[in-house]
């Protein structure tokens, strides 16, 4: 009977977690989606002038930037009492830089284009690239970059969440301080094994994970 009740409670609260992801998900989309629309009624109407626009963009970037950091943290949510393992590298930075970069050219473009109205619409580019800039402050800080070992499944959570079951592994290999997950579809989660701070950790967590979900045969000897 308390087995059931823990398999029931860790099923709903499961359902929660997913429930909580998609909601952070969709706010912060609608925020962003708003601020759009916002612009474009100030760029082409009079109902929004320049000093209340200002207050209005100040309001919605404040909550823009704080549902992401929501996002980040929801997406990042595992059952208690997963393994998890600090999973912070150069290829996550790189790609966070390269949005940064972007977005605040782009913002530069808009702002020096001549027109003064379009000059607002610089404000979404470098909004995003200081959300970027926070968000990846706030996974460094809170740890919200990890491979976990939850169950059968292997859960990676960078840029964004790749999660697979044990069932659907092809094989395992490892290779050059880089291990691939093969699944049967051909698609591959890929880590980075020589840049982790918990390396031996993981690798004896691992070898456990693959012995209880009968995967041994599946990895490759390099």
């Amino acid at each position: 009977m308390c087995l059931i009740n823990a398999h029931s409670f860790d099923k709903y609260k499961q359902q929660y977690l997913t429930m909580n992801s998609l909601f952070s998900i969709l706010l912060k989309n609608l925020i962003l989606l708003a601020l759009i629309v916002i612009s474009l009624v100030f760029m082409f109407t009079q109902y929004i002038g320049y000093k209340e626009v200002r207050f209005v963009f100040l309001g919605m970037g404040l909550l823009y930037v704080l549902s992401a950091c929501f996002e980040a943290y929801t997406l990042s949510q595992v059952k208690n009492g997963t393994q998890k393992f600090i999973y912070f590298t150069d290829g996550f930075l790189a790609k966070r830089i390269i949005k940064i970069i972007s977005f605040i050219c782009i913002g530069v473009l808009l702002f020096y284009s001549g027109r003064s109205i379009i000059k607002y619409m610089s404000f979404l580019c470098f909004l995003i690239a200081f959300t970027e800039v926070v968000v990846t402050i706030w996974r460094y800080l809170k740890n919200l970059c990890f491979v976990a070992l939850e169950d059968d499944k292997l859960i990676l959570s960078t840029n964004k969440i790749n999660i697979t079951s044990a069932k659907e592994i092809e094989k395992i290999e490892s290779r050059h301080g880089l291990m691939y997950f093969v699944n049967y579809n051909k698609k591959a989660i890929t880590l980075r094994t020589d840049m982790m701070s918990e390396n031996s950790e993981f690798k004896l967590a691992l070898d456990t994970w693959i012995a209880n979900n009968n995967l041994t045969e599946k990895v490759v000897k390099s």
